[in-house]
């Protein structure tokens, strides 16, 4: 055998060698997975509070403070009776304008009521929403519809009067007569016809009272009349008689008569006459009852609704108390009553 012969039989005899190291010592140790890092620190463990438990706090916020205490509004004093603040009226309250709140209420708010000539407010408040003062009316046979023994203003047929002299005397001596042609003439405003029957012109006018008296928010009432005679129909609430006074306060026109104690009028047609307001608080000679702080309002008086008086006062600070009382015994009565409400609650 040759040199070349015996090359092949030792290089196969040495790989087979190699190969059998590989297989025993090498593979083995390559696939075993690398070790771990092995940070040289180890992290703090903790535990973490639940988290209904966990108060966080940040150090920018303040501390909280009780909030500010605020004195809540004045609550309505209701009564049952009266006669718990010393009163003969069946019923009355005391409202403060700057408050915007009932001091008083003897009865219950909404229990209809027969408003007297407490009605005329609302007859002079009608009027004024869309009739020119200054606007002459002569005076019909409507005047022959007021009642027998009604308060008068003392005007006859054929009379003429500005609207603003027939406001002044239906609220200073209370004249039926002057709420009539009031009425009428409005009617014929509204219609637009100077010659309407006056019974159609009465008839609007008094659905546009009704509807004036809707619009102030007076949602228990309703009048048959702009004069304030008992009639079926005809009815009101010191709830809403608040509301109706609250209204007339704003207009300049019905507070000057509703607050002058004496007036001298010379009609359109020449005719003169001297005017007294019904209202003894206005008045001072008598002593017992007059009040320079008052300032009006209206007087009433019917068979149903006894004596009736809404008052308003003006107070040191700019505010208004109005203060009304129904049913009272007597015609001093109602001033009297009216003077024991102001004074405990001025």
């Amino acid at each position: 055998m040759n040199k070349k012969q015996l090359i092949l039989p030792i290089v196969a005899a040495i790989l087979f060698v190699s190969g059998l190291f590989f297989m025993l010592f090498v593979a083995p140790n390559a696939a075993k997975d690398p070790s771990p890092t092995v940070p040289t620190t180890t992290a703090p463990v903790t535990t973490a509070e639940p988290a209904a438990e966990v108060i966080v706090t940040d150090p920018t916020i303040p501390e909280p403070t009780d909030p500010p205490v605020t004195e809540p509004p004045l609550p309505a004093t209701v009564t049952t009776s009266t006669g718990d603040v010393g009163l003969t009226a069946a019923m009355g309250f005391v409202y403060d304008t700057q408050l915007e709140h009932l001091l008083y209420m003897g009865g219950d708010g909404d229990e209809p009521l027969c408003p007297a000539s407490l009605t005329k407010l609302l007859t002079a408040y009608t009027v004024r929403q869309f009739m020119d003062p200054e606007m002459v009316v002569t005076v019909g046979d409507e005047i022959t519809w007021i009642d027998p023994g009604s308060s008068r203003a003392w005007i006859d047929k054929g009379y003429q009067l500005t609207v603003e002299m027939l406001i002044q005397g239906m609220i200073m001596p209370s004249g039926n007569d002057a709420a009539y042609t009031l009425a009428v003439a409005g009617g014929r405003v509204l219609a637009e016809d100077p010659e309407l029957d006056r019974r159609q012109a009465f008839s609007l006018f008094m659905d546009e009272m009704n509807a004036q008296a809707r619009q102030l928010g007076m949602k228990n009432s309703h009048f048959m009349n702009p004069d304030g005679i008992d009639a079926e129909g005809h009815y009101t609430t010191m709830n809403d008689l608040v509301i109706l006074s609250k209204a007339v306060m704003e207009d300049e026109l019905i507070m000057k008569y509703a607050g002058m104690a004496k007036a001298d009028v010379v009609f359109a047609s020449g005719e003169t006459i001297t005017w007294h307001n019904s209202n003894y608080l206005l008045h001072p000679e008598f002593e017992d009852f007059y009040t320079p702080e008052a300032i009006g309002l209206k007087t009433g008086s019917t068979e149903l609704a006894g004596k009736c008086l809404i008052s308003v006062f003006c107070q040191p600070d700019g505010s208004y108390l109005i203060v009304g009382v129904m049913g009272c015994l007597d015609n001093e009565s109602r001033f009297a009553d009216t003077l024991t409400l102001y004074n405990l609650y001025q």
